[in-house]
């Protein structure tokens, strides 16, 4: 049985251990619990999912300086010299 162990971030909202195979999704919660059924399953993979996006969320706030430069890079060429719009959009973006 070839099952890959996934370790998940820092224990985060309890959940220890998420397992992949080919024929069924366990998520590890305290005790071992095997989830057959498609609906659990679907629930598994969508809290897994705001795992992945709380993970993305937090990286974005450690870099958010150079995420705001990246992204405000094309508006400063539009207002060119107009720095008080500039100054709203970074803080709106901040």
């Amino acid at each position: 049985m070839n099952i890959n162990l996934i370790k998940v971030i820092n224990n985060y909202k309890n959940y220890n251990y998420f397992y992949k195979s080919l024929k069924e999704l366990t998520l590890y919660k305290g005790d071992f619990t095997t989830l057959s059924n498609p609906f659990k399953i679907a629930i598994v993979i969508f809290s897994f999912n705001i795992l992945l996006e709380d993970k993305i969320i937090g990286r974005v706030k450690k870099n958010k300086i150079k995420v705001i430069k990246k992204n405000l890079a094309p508006k400063s060429r539009v207002f060119k010299n107009n720095s008080k719009y500039f100054k709203y959009i970074l803080e709106v973006a901040y």
